[in-house]
């Protein structure tokens, strides 16, 4: 190619091409180097400046302000370190250098790979899902704290539960939480506990460096926690510090009183809980009192409606039954009067006086008894007719018996 027909490119546009390609290049991202520190400044702003070496190469290095804090040791001149982050370009001068977001002194490199190994192979297995997190009483009762019982994590998980609930009560479930057998102890007291039937468990510990914070990475005591039944809130060390027991724990606290105050509610939280609760149940009785006078209201127009209906309807009936009631009534009477009439014209028809108003008398005998045939008379016997109008008292002076055909 003809050098005359290059098209020339400026410093920014070669360094901004460099830049893109080191940035598409997944091998560069989040790379671990190790190496020995020179040129190191630390900063004003907060952030690190250095470079960092072997035997026969160096490369550049930056770690800003963000990511410092998570720092456990003073950077030197000399120190021989592990750095994780991405390699990138900074194109003001083209210079290739690690962008740093994580800083460990050399020795510490091993231990910190086994944790990410760990960390990714629990995360695989799901013990880190929140499908499994339990969720956390609002009003716990018991609460169980394990740490070491002369810690300064307990005095301050205390002074969190005398301030904000003191109501709740607490129970120590003391572990040792350094060294070698921590572990086995830790893990012994997590069963214990979770056997208690506390409402919550905190497992607590003071900030510190790294190897004394690796027990919480122990993979028994995370396979124990995560087998709990009982609700369990971490708080180990300071802000910045994350264990494997952090992840698979159903909350993680920053620090110790911070799990405390997870745990538990504060008495003005429980007041406010308590005024907004009878504020609400007071709306909903206003509204149900309200629905029901409605309601109420509704059915007695009805029912007044459907009553008058059915009074008219039954007043109708009534006046229907009556006009019946009272036709038979005249009917009857009418069918009475006319029995009644025969049989007064019948008895009127047999009444002595009838008959005596007719021509006929009724005779009788002294004590009274009718006499009804002549045989029956004695001459000198006081004999009574009644007549319609009286009585005539006689005396019989002769008796004339004659035979008239009927038998008397």
């Amino acid at each position: 190619m003809n050098q005359t027909s290059l098209k020339p490119v400026s410093v920014s546009q070669l360094n901004l091409y460099l830049k893109n390609l080191v940035q598409a290049d997944p091998h560069l991202k989040t790379v671990c180097v190790e190496g020995e520190i020179s040129n190191l400044t630390l900063h004003s702003s907060g952030h690190i400046y250095m470079t960092l070496k072997d035997d026969s190469s160096a490369i550049r290095a930056v770690m800003f302000r963000g990511y410092r804090a998570s720092l456990k040791f003073i950077p030197k001149n000399g120190m021989k370190i592990l750095v994780i982050g991405d390699v990138n370009v900074y194109d003001k001068t083209g210079t290739i250098q690690i962008y740093v977001t994580k800083m460990m002194q050399a020795g510490i490199g091993d231990v910190y790979m086994q944790f990410e190994e760990l960390k990714a192979r629990l995360q695989k297995e799901g013990l880190f899902s929140e499908s499994h997190k339990k969720p956390l009483p609002k009003y716990p009762s018991r609460i169980g704290l394990i740490t070491s019982p002369t810690g300064a994590a307990l005095q301050d998980m205390k002074n969190v539960i005398r301030r904000r609930y003191p109501l709740v009560e607490y129970t120590v479930i003391p572990t040792t939480v350094q060294g070698q057998e921590a572990a086995s102890d830790i893990v012994e007291a997590i069963r214990r506990a979770d056997a208690m039937g506390f409402d919550v468990m905190i497992l607590a510990r003071g900030g510190g460096s790294l190897e004394d914070l690796y027990v919480f990475n122990d993979e028994t005591v995370a396979r124990t926690i995560y087998a709990c039944e009982t609700p369990i809130i971490t708080g180990i060390g300071h802000e910045i510090d994350f264990t494997i027991a952090d992840f698979v724990s159903d909350k993680r606290a920053p620090t110790p009183s911070a799990a405390a105050e997870i745990a538990i509610p504060s008495t003005e939280d429980v007041l406010m809980d308590l005024m907004n609760s009878e504020q609400k149940l007071n709306q909903k009785m206003q509204m149900m009192l309200t629905t029901f006078e409605s309601k109420l209201k509704l059915a007695s127009s009805r029912i007044e409606s459907h009553s008058s209906v059915r009074i008219s309807g039954t007043l109708s009936r009534l006046d229907v039954m009556k006009h019946r009631l009272s036709g038979l009534v005249t009917m009857l009477l009418n069918d009475k009067g006319s029995k009644l009439k025969i049989d007064m014209e019948k008895l009127n028809a047999s009444n002595p006086l009838e008959l005596c108003r007719k021509g006929f008398s009724r005779v009788t005998k002294e004590d009274g008894s009718p006499l009804s045939r002549a045989r029956d008379a004695s001459k000198g016997d006081r004999l009574y007719i009644t007549l319609p109008d009286g009585r005539i008292v006689s005396e019989v002076r002769e008796i004339e018996e004659k035979d008239y055909g009927t038998d008397v």
